[in-house]
């Protein structure tokens, strides 16, 4: 999920920053029409990455939650195992 999410936000940085050269390059002058047009699509792509990049440090932010989360139910787990193991260890043996 964090690579697909990465990978939407690059590819919208790449389509941003074409859009940004193509704009930049020179090209004969367009009618003041267009050059609004063009600005307001720029605005919704800066808009729509700025958006993903946020979409992407709340999903890093769940996954290191989750895998925070995760290290803690290992650390219970190999510990219960340890008692489980010192309570073979002491008990005498039932013939299993």
């Amino acid at each position: 999920m964090k690579h697909v999410l990465t990978g939407l936000v690059l590819c919208a940085l790449v389509f941003a920053g074409t859009t940004r050269a193509a704009q930049s390059s020179p090209t004969p002058a367009a009618p003041a029409g267009d050059q609004k047009q063009v600005a307001q699509a720029i605005e919704k792509q800066q808009a729509t990455v700025k958006q993903l990049q946020g979409d992407v440090a709340r999903e890093e932010g769940k996954s290191h939650d989750a895998d925070s989360k995760l290290k803690e139910k290992d650390q219970t787990i190999a510990e219960l195992q340890a008692q489980l193991k010192a309570l073979n260890a002491a008990s005498p043996s039932s013939g299993h």
